[in-house]
């Protein structure tokens, strides 16, 4: 490619598997984290710390609106929760949401955001974890209605704040946590028939305003990513190398081409115990396996405290320094 490209278009051109002139990458820690960053390279800001490290993306995701979700805990039967007080648009700020995003939309990075719609976490933590696995192998058809009523709750938190701010927003990102280090959180068959129809409504209604989709889920997920491609999911966040089937070398076998993917360098493994030339070499390899295009660089998960500066460094400088 002979001239370069700005942060939102390489990044959605990397989402749409086209050429790119560099390979896009992201920033995402703790706080801890961010803090010792700041004091080590002399950095006073967040964006600052993205900029500093040439990251493409900023994040604006909106959790307020769960404080306005019921609360499940004595939740028996449908009937139960169709008597609940589920709440519409009306819970979201939607100006100071869109503030917010256009804010984002000035840095000149591709702005991923959107109210964060986690069906599976939300509703497992508001009723219990206990009951909520249970009930889904009893009572499956009430697990099903309560996942289709904060569903409708969510689009309609989307549609309000889509409607005002859409040309703020590049990627609608959102998620839940499916996998566990080693497997599914639940069966497949659960997911498809829970879950998988409330991701389905959630990816098309954004699509619908001209938005990638962007979807987080830790763990060993490499059974449902066919399942999320089918759901209209256009990026899966992370790439938990860690986790079991989630190497790079294998994801890409099985589905480059069908998915971009978001991460990818251990924040577990490498990035915290390895050294600054583990560190260039694993982002070497990743990058090989997963890219160049088709794959946004970074972290796993979010930086953790005992990370070190050197390693950072040594992961960002070793994106830059790929050539493609």
């Amino acid at each position: 490619m002979g001239h370069e490209l700005g942060s939102r278009e390489r990044v959605l051109r990397a989402i749409e598997h086209r050429e790119v002139d560099r390979i896009p990458c992201f920033f995402a820690a703790e706080e801890e984290v961010r803090e010792r960053l700041m004091d080590a390279l002399g950095l006073d800001s967040a964006l600052a710390i993205t900029r500093h490290f040439g990251a493409d993306t900023i994040q604006v995701s909106i959790y307020s609106v769960f404080n306005a979700l019921p609360d499940l805990s004595r939740v028996e039967t449908v009937d139960d929760v169709e008597a609940l007080a589920w709440p519409g648009a009306e819970a979201l700020d939607v100006a100071a949401a869109a503030r917010q995003l256009a804010e984002a939309r000035e840095t000149g990075l591709a702005v991923l955001g959107g109210v964060w719609s986690s069906v599976f976490t939300w509703a497992r933590q508001n009723m219990g974890e206990a009951k909520f696995l249970l009930a889904m192998a009893e009572h499956p058809d009430l697990v099903a209605r309560v996942v289709e009523r904060e569903t409708d709750f969510f689009i309609a938190a989307n549609e309000a704040l889509f409607s005002a701010a859409a040309d703020s927003v590049d990627v609608f990102f959102f998620g839940s946590d499916f996998g566990t280090q080693r497997s599914l959180f639940i069966s497949r068959e659960h997911f498809r028939r829970l879950f998988k129809p409330s991701l389905t409504r959630l990816a098309q209604h954004a699509k619908g305003f001209g938005l990638r989709v962007m979807y987080h889920t830790c763990g060993a997920v490499s059974e449902i990513i066919p399942d999320l491609i089918e759901c209209g999911i256009d990026v899966l966040d992370p790439v938990q190398v860690s986790a079991h089937d989630m190497g790079p070398k294998l994801l890409a076998e099985r589905y480059k081409g069908k998915i971009a993917f978001h991460g990818g360098v251990s924040s577990q493994t490498t990035l915290p115990h390895g050294t600054p030339e583990q560190v260039r070499a694993e982002v070497t390899e990743t990058i090989e396996a997963l890219g160049p295009s088709g794959y946004i660089a970074g972290p796993d998960q979010s930086l953790i405290g005992d990370t070190p500066v050197a390693n950072i460094v040594a992961m960002y400088e070793a994106i830059h320094d790929y050539r493609l």
